[in-house]
């Protein structure tokens, strides 16, 4: 039985080491991806307001920044063994003022700095997400497992705006 338990175990692992492989390779590729579609555009669109809803591309893109340095807190206080002390977005009236304040905050930022963060701050993200204790991205003492929720902040969020950013840019109005 005890050898059982231990083969299942090398195995969830096993997993488990795959798993934060592949999750680290998609955080990386998905701002790569975001930053080289941004890049290619002109800053006077990149700016203009409203034109990813109440957004402008440059509000997403401080969005993105905010959401990540949250999921650095997240990875600060759990390597700390603090993970108790994280506040989940258990409303979204929660999310709705978190996106506003920050949004609000990072208006006041110049672009070039805000595509330099993004690109650091995710680049950092990744390397704290690397150095986490292999056990703690599975803790069932965490209110959620790090397994369960980094998918939404770590890529598939940021795909997702910029699959709007894409769209916005393939329907504007041409001069």
């Amino acid at each position: 039985m005890a050898a059982r338990r231990s083969a299942t175990s090398a195995r969830s692992t096993r997993g488990l080491v795959s798993w934060r492989r592949d999750a680290a390779r998609r955080m990386a590729a998905s701002r790569r991806e975001t930053l080289t579609f941004v890049r290619r555009l002109p800053e006077a669109d990149i700016v203009r307001p409203r034109t990813i809803d109440d957004w402008s591309v440059k509000d997403v893109l401080g969005h993105l920044l905010a959401c990540d340095e949250e999921t650095a807190a997240r990875f600060q206080l759990i390597a700390r063994g603090r993970a108790d002390r994280i506040k989940w977005f258990d409303s979204m009236a929660y999310a709705d003022r978190f996106n506003a304040r920050t949004v609000a905050r990072l208006r006041r930022v110049g672009l070039r700095t805000v595509l330099r963060r993004l690109a650091r701050v995710r680049s950092d993200l990744v390397r704290a997400f690397r150095r986490l204790p292999m056990a703690s991205l599975r803790d069932p003492s965490h209110a959620y497992p790090v397994v369960d929720w980094l998918a939404a902040p770590g890529w598939s969020h940021e795909r997702d705006h910029l699959s709007e950013v894409r769209a916005w840019w393939r329907r504007r109005p041409r001069a």
